[in-house]
Order: structure tokens, then C-alpha cells, then sequence
């Protein structure tokens, strides 16, 4: 089988240098590397344009293929024209973006899982990045869940041909009720996304391609243990905005020297996953978050101006915890007379601080055992969120904040 590697590029030197670099040392070079840089728009800055030209003009440790477009076309006609090409000639491909910087055995991973699944109907996508999730059944050095990723991925000829830019696939996804259950557990952000497509706020290839793969139910493959590092949550992405957290979570997570990669045989999206990406991707997306959000407000105020408070209640027999935080997260502090008699501690799923307003923030596993109750601030996402608190805690009983709201 004959894999192609490609880079798509624009105007970050830096960013492009260190992804050239990170392939040049993996264990296993691409047999040809496909270079793409965009043409020039009126948002390029042309210094750091002709330096990008110049690395990608120069590279030497494998054969390159660069192509530079004439014209600008943008991030989703750049990526899928890049690839269309490259699968005209190749029958598997391997994506990189300017900012996904590759492990040592990151094309030793991509090629070994594209060859080993180039024949299952059921495997659309293969990925280097490892998703931020719990599985603590592990089985090989990757499993199987719905949700394609971009950052340094793979497919194949045949699969790619079913990536299609349907604006109305929500729609067509909705008509069937399995379909629909997939979308809540792998994608609710979609919509929103295709939406931002729409209104000109982003210009996203992968959301077409997620969508599709959830239509047809088809499955995708992840590590365990990342092998790519995206680099571009330092506010120099179109779509990537800058957070030191997430930089901070990526370059934590450790690789292994491996030379050989144990992948399964049978293609099975276990429970487990499911629930975990439920998690991560089901609850609601963010217009309908705002939306709950403003009618708890709404009904808060009310309760107030009738000179009315939310109260402790019996049934909390001891502190509570309350996981997340934000504006509600403050009011509901300023409702508890004594604070430090109720809140224990904060719970969050990936903590960035060790305390707030001098109350400590928890992981899930590390909450006290003596907490019975938790008060989950993102009420609208509660039986989300419920699955994965009773995995750890099963004796936790979950409030949502507008049950204390009259």
C-alpha cells in the first residue's frame, strides 16, 4: 500500500520548522512527504509567508513533493484539495497541520494501523492524538470511538470518498433516531460548528468529516498515549485560541519508545468510551448552554426580589461539593451565609488551579470520602456528567443548581 504524508502550511515558520524537525527524527521516515503552503491573503503576514516558503523549499531527508498554491484559499479548501490530490496518487494518507508536531513513532503508529485496517469496512479514521479521556479498560496500545480527530490523522481512498460538504446532514443525521443517539454521544458541538461554517465565524473541513463518519456510523481509532503535540493554543491559529492549559496538558503527556504496536483485531466501541465521550462531546452545545443559563438567572432574580434565599438544605447532612465554576458558581457563594459550613470543595474534571476564593479544587478521585452531595453548576449537562462521577463515586447523589432555585 502506498501511503502519502502531508504538511499543510501557511505563515508560521516556527510552528513549520518544528514539525519538519519532529519528522525528521521519527523511527520510520514517509515515504514522500507532501508539502502544501497557501497563497497570500490580506490576513498573511508576508515576512513570515516567504520564510515558511524557503524551510519547505529546503527539506532533504526524504522525497518531497511541495506545492504552493497561487492563490489563498482558505484553511477547508487548502486541507481538502491537499488531500484529494494526494489520494489521487496514493491509496492511504497521513495529515499533518503546521501546528500538530509529531512523536518518534508517530509515522511507525500511522502507517502500522493504516495497513492493518486498510480492508475493514467499519474504520474510517486512524489518529496519533490521544484524546482526553478515561479508560481504564485498556486492551493494545489503542481502541476504537465515533469521533474523528485532526490532529495528525489518517485515512483511505476509498473511505475519504465519503467526506461530503452537506450543509444539512444535522437534519438528515436527526431523521434517524440511532444516528441521533451517536450525534449525543460523539458530537453535540457539531451543529454549532457547521453553524460558525455558515456565518463565516470558522472555516472547518474536519466538522463535514466527523458528521459524516457519525452518520454512517462508522468507527476511529486513537492511542491511549499521544503521539502528536499541538502547538498552535498560542493564539496563532485560526481556529485555536491560546490556553496555557491545554498546551500544559498535551506536552505532559508522556510517549514511550515502541517498535512494535499491539491493535486490535476486533473493531468494538466499548461502554466504557461511550460514556467517556459523552462526557467530553454530549452534553448540550454552547447557544443552548447560554440559553438555560439566562432563564436560571432570570428565575434567580425573581426569587431574590421576593426576598427569598437558597437554603441549606436537610438532606445535605454535612458539606457538599460543587463541580465547576463560574458566574452561578459565584452567586450561589454569596447565597450561603457562612461558606466555609457548606462548600467543602470544588470538583473539576481537569483542574488548572489548586483552590479558589480559598476553596480548594478537586479531582473526582480525590474528593473526601465523607461528601455525599455535590452541586453541579452546568446543570444542563447533569446526566452527562452523572456516569462519570457514579464510575468513581457510586454513593454520590447530584443537585443540579436550579433545583435550589424556587
Amino acid at each position: 500500500m502506498e501511503i502519502g504524508t502531508v504538511l499543510f502550511t501557511w505563515h508560521r515558520s516556527e510552528h513549520t520548522q518544528k514539525v519538519l524537525d519532529a519528522l525528521k527524527h521519527n523511527t520510520v521516515l514517509p515515504d514522500r512527504l507532501y508539502i502544501f503552503q497557501d497563497g497570500i491573503s490580506d490576513r498573511t503576514n508576508c515576512e513570515e509567508w516567504h520564510k515558511v516558503n524557503q524551510i519547505i523549499q529546503n527539506v532533504d531527508f526524504c522525497n518531497t513533493t511541495v506545492v504552493v498554491s497561487k492563490v489563498n484559499l482558505g484553511c477547508r479548501k487548502s486541507i481538502v484539495s491537499g488531500i484529494n490530490y494526494v489520494l489521487s496518487k496514493c491509496d492511504a494518507v497521513i495529515v499533518l497541520e503546521d501546528d500538530c508536531v509529531p512523536e518518534r513513532q508517530f509515522i511507525n503508529f500511522m502507517t502500522t494501523a493504516l495497513e492493518t485496517y486498510q480492508n475493514n469496512d467499519k474504520v474510517y479514521s486512524v489518529s496519533g492524538y490521544a484524546w482526553d479521556v478515561v479508560l481504564q479498560n485498556q486492551e493494545g496500545d489503542a481502541y476504537f470511538n465515533g469521533r474523528s480527530c485532526s490532529w495528525g490523522w489518517g485515512t483511505w481512498r476509498d473511505k475519504w470518498k465519503a467526506y461530503e460538504e452537506n450543509y444539512n446532514i444535522v437534519n438528515e443525521i436527526k431523521a434517524d433516531p440511532v444516528a441521533v443517539e451517536r450525534l449525543h454521544i460523539w458530537g453535540n458541538d457539531l451543529e454549532e460548528m457547521l453553524a460558525g461554517n455558515i456565518h463565516g465565524i470558522c472555516d472547518a473541513w474536519d466538522v463535514f468529516w466527523s458528521l459524516n463518519i457519525i452518520k454512517r456510523g462508522g468507527c476511529c481509532l486513537s492511542p491511549y498515549k499521544t503521539l502528536v503535540r499541538n502547538i498552535g493554543f498560542d493564539g496563532s491559529g485560526l481556529h485555536c485560541n491560546s490556553s496555557e492549559y491545554f498546551q500544559d496538558l498535551i506536552q505532559a503527556q508522556k510517549t514511550e519508545n515502541k517498535d512494535n504496536y499491539n491493535l486490535l483485531r476486533r473493531i468494538k466501541i466499548t461502554k466504557e468510551c461511550e460514556e467517556e465521550f459523552r462526557f467530553l462531546y454530549g452534553g448540550k452545545n454552547g447557544k443552548e448552554k447560554a440559553q438555560y443559563y439566562r432563564r436560571l438567572f432570570v428565575r434567580w432574580i425573581q426569587m431574590k426580589q421576593a426576598g427569598k434565599r437558597i437554603k441549606f438544605l436537610d438532606e445535605w447532612s454535612g458539606k457538599v461539593a460543587v463541580w465547576g465554576k463560574n458566574d452561578a458558581f459565584d452567586l450561589l457563594l454569596e447565597e450561603f451565609d457562612v461558606l466555609q459550613e457548606h462548600v467543602a470543595c470544588i470538583v473539576e474534571s481537569r483542574p488548572r488551579d489548586s483552590a479558589y476564593k480559598d476553596i480548594p479544587i478537586v479531582t473526582l478521585d480525590k474528593l473526601p470520602n465523607n461528601i455525599k452531595n455535590i452541586i453541579v453548576i452546568p446543570f444542563f449537562d447533569i446526566n452527562v456528567i452523572a456516569p462519570r462521577v457514579h464510575k468513581i463515586r457510586p454513593d454520590i447523589k447530584l443537585w443540579g443548581i436550579d433545583e435550589l432555585i424556587g
